[in-house]
């Protein structure tokens, strides 16, 4: 019998090519190609499978797509999620397990991975392809992740300095000295083995704690 699945995904040549590759083993009920509508199509055609693209955008939604993700899994703890993405990053790759996924599947994997991906969710059951073991398994051992690095006041003091903020206006933000400033950036910087505000600036955005909508400090 085959599979239900709902795409999520804006790249009709990659849908088409799923459709052709998978053949009857899915069941192709839904394609949306923004976010905003993957809820609702969810609750609509009730897939077995949900296959989506974390970095989808469009219709207004400015939730990322792990949230939206998370939205789904509320709305039906029971739900079955396959992520199918660009990303290679562990730190979403091991959020979206924490989230409730139950597969991260990379877009340059073979369609054998994906298809055992879609079988093995099915079945409520997790999966992690070969590749993605072992990125989570030297992530293991290799850890950079600001998040379990620091302690509050150097992950604020990490976020902020990676927006662009002086050491004078993490002061004034933090409401502490100048000299307790600079012991958290030293310390940050010694957490994580950088040297430079770019390299600060660079580690945020691998792991998405970048605040880009932060109001300027008068």
């Amino acid at each position: 019998m085959s599979i239900k699945v709902l795409i999520a995904d804006d790249q009709p040549v990659l849908v088409a090519g799923i459709r052709k590759v998978l053949g009857g083993s899915v069941d192709l009920v839904g394609v949306v190609d923004c976010l905003g509508d993957v809820v609702a199509a969810y609750a609509k055609l009730k897939p077995q499978v949900l296959l989506i693209d974390i970095r989808l955008g469009g219709n207004g939604v400015k939730q990322p797509g792990l949230a939206v993700c998370g939205q789904v899994l509320r709305a039906d703890p029971r739900a079955q999620i396959v992520v199918f993405s660009q990303l290679d990053d562990q730190y979403i790759i091991e959020k979206s397990y924490k989230v409730g996924v139950l597969a991260f599947v990379r877009k340059n994997e073979s369609a054998e991975v994906l298809q055992e991906a879609i079988e093995t969710a099915s079945h409520a059951s997790q999966y992690f392809s070969p590749a993605i073991a072992r990125l989570l398994a030297v992530s293991a051992i290799k850890d950079t992740n600001p998040e379990k690095l620091l302690n509050s006041g150097e992950l604020r003091v990490f976020v902020l300095t990676a927006d662009g903020a002086t050491q004078s206006q993490l002061a004034s933000e933090l409401d502490v000295s100048l000299k307790t400033v600079s012991t958290l950036f030293n310390s940050v910087k010694v957490k994580l083995g950088v040297e430079t505000h770019a390299d600060i600036t660079k580690l945020a955005i691998e792991y998405g704690l970048t605040t880009t909508q932060r109001k300027p400090i008068n």
